[in-house]
């Protein structure tokens, strides 16, 4: 067998796999401390290959160690969010004979039941001891206290309050843009929960688990403060030469309509620790680069998909204005799977869709890759009762924002 070179996490922490059989098995999962899943029919086992380096990347079944059934390597190929790959009408053939094989070397009487699993012992908790008294700063309790920040503390990217200059007076609504050429679109942040603290109150839309929440409900951020170097993630590596290979051909496409990538969009796709930093942190939603495509809002302007949830029940794109702003804008319509329904052959709009399809939820990539990743942190740390002085200062001051001022110690 072959280690799979995935980092430990809460999942497990190894995965090996067998280079004959194509057998899992997971080395410290939460229920078996050895974890065999058994046989699998072949029409049903693999999941889809996806890169954004391959086009028809969902043909093939994705066989691990970033290759697929049939041999295709790509350095940045994974299994597809989307679920299986058999069935389809445009499968890889070659991957179904490999598929057809990899199935006959499992023997009829060893296919059912046969792998058995070992069963994790129980883990020893501090709440079952009998002396055990809970803090009161864990996460999760309704009557939290945080620790109170210092005065001389680290400054945040958290504001404790819009000032004149970053209040909006269009409720509701953002604008990109200037003049009468801006676009305007509702506008909310869709995020993850964060119980009990956020509580959604069923009013707005959702995405999967995605929730709409008003932005005057959000912390306000210091937009100031992001220049396009992700200067507060740390190190972002130097560009993947696999991940240029993708956005220079959007890039240059751009060009040719006068419109240019912003350099925190470029960041976030190409550089070694960027990439796909939402992806670990995004339950299930997913780097997904696609474009350009022209706006269902206004043909001059120009859209790419960056981001998606793994069921595409809400998607994230790159929105570029002709006049040369931009901002992160979502929808529940994947617009890449759709060119027909709105582009005649020569590019042009042939039907106008309403502006409601679209909503404003970030001014830049950076600043929403920062909201993004602040809010799945704390949606871990919740879950795992976290106590809140050991918070980052970034994390408090965001959940500050949810704690009233009273139970501050």
């Amino acid at each position: 067998m072959t280690r799979w070179g995935h980092s430990p996490s809460r999942w497990f922490r190894e995965r090996w796999v067998c280079t004959w059989c194509y057998a899992v098995t997971e080395i410290g999962t939460p229920d078996h401390e050895i974890s065999r899943p058994g046989h699998c029919p072949w029409d049903i086992r693999w999941e889809a290959a996806w890169t954004d380096m391959l086009p028809d990347a969902h043909r093939h079944a994705y066989g691990y160690f970033h290759r697929t059934l049939c041999g295709i390597e790509k350095p940045d190929m994974t299994s597809s969010q989307f679920g299986g790959w058999s069935g389809h009408p445009d499968e890889c053939p070659d991957c179904k004979v490999a598929a057809l094989a990899i199935d006959a070397r499992w023997p009829e009487e060893r296919r059912d039941d046969f792998r058995v699993s070992v069963p994790a012992l129980p883990r020893p908790r501090p709440e079952d001891q009998a002396n055990y008294i809970q803090p009161a700063d864990e996460l999760g309790r309704p009557d939290i206290r945080l620790p109170r920040t210092p005065a001389d503390g680290p400054r945040t990217r958290v504001l404790a309050a819009c000032s004149p200059a970053q209040a909006h007076t269009d409720d509701g609504f953002r604008r990109i843009g200037d003049g009468p050429a801006a676009v305007r679109l509702p506008a909310f942040w869709a995020g993850y929960g964060i119980e009990p603290y956020r509580p959604y109150d069923k009013q707005g839309r959702t995405f999967a688990w995605f929730r709409a929440y008003p932005l005057d409900s959000v912390p306000p951020l210091d937009e100031e403060s992001f220049a396009g170097d992700f200067a507060w993630f740390g190190d972002i590596g130097d560009p993947l030469d696999h991940r240029t290979a993708v956005t220079d051909p959007i890039a240059a496409e751009l060009a040719r309509d006068g419109l240019a990538l912003p350099a925190d969009f470029t960041a976030l796709i190409t550089r070694t620790h960027l990439h796909r930093c939402l992806d670990r942190e995004g339950g299930g939603a997913w780097t997904d680069v696609s474009g350009p495509l022209p706006s269902p809002v206004d043909p001059a302007d120009r859209m790419v998909l960056f981001f998606r949830d793994q069921q595409s029940c809400i998607m994230w794109y790159l929105y570029l204005h002709h006049g040369g702003q931009s901002a992160v804008v979502c929808s529940d319509r994947d617009f890449t799977a759709e060119p027909e329904i709105r582009y005649g052959p020569d590019g042009k709009i042939v039907l106008r869709r309403p502006s409601r399809e679209i909503f404003w939820c970030a001014p830049s990539v950076e600043g929403f890759a920062y909201r993004f990743l602040v809010e799945a942190r704390l949606s871990s740390a919740v879950r795992d009762k976290e106590r809140a002085a050991d918070l980052a200062p970034e994390l408090l001051a965001y959940l500050a924002h949810y704690v009233p001022a009273s139970a501050e110690q």
